[in-house]
């Protein structure tokens, strides 16, 4: 019971920074604060420093430093986040679901975010496929 209380406290605790995201008038970043700089070099998922931004085609970016941000900022293209950090493979289902920005998968300077690790499974399993019709999907729900 106790696990349960805390579970909750953490969720109501979460939506609550989120909505004083909104009420401020900020936007929330893209891939839940993490650096796509280090999803393309590091190989990993990095939470970015929300003192260091920068804002691309209306998305907010987090970047672990100041290094990952001139990288981004000099060549945006090549750390871009799919679908503004929409799990992937729900964009193949016409649906924008959230991501768990630790589950993703890069490929060519893209990276993928994914919901859970049966959508990232499935991504990995024919990319060339779930990317063509995800890109479908995307521009119908954008």
């Amino acid at each position: 019971m106790k696990n349960v209380s805390k579970v909750l406290a953490l969720g109501l605790v979460a939506a609550l920074g989120a909505v004083s995201l909104l009420v401020a008038g900020e936007k929330a970043p893209i891939a839940g604060g993490y650096c796509p700089v280090a999803y393309v070099k590091m190989h990993k998922a990095v939470k970015g420093d929300p003192k260091i931004t920068s804002e691309k085609d209306g998305n907010v970016y987090y970047f672990a430093n100041a290094m990952a941000k001139q990288m981004f900022d000099a060549e945006p293209a090549k750390y871009r986040i799919a679908y503004d950090g929409w799990c992937a493979t729900g964009v193949t289902m016409g649906k924008k679901i959230a991501s768990n920005p630790e589950l993703f998968t890069e490929t060519g300077g893209v990276t993928y975010l994914f919901s859970s690790e049966q959508a990232k499974a499935m991504f990995d399993k024919d990319p060339a496929m779930t990317i063509a019709k995800a890109d479908e999907g995307w521009s119908k729900i954008k």
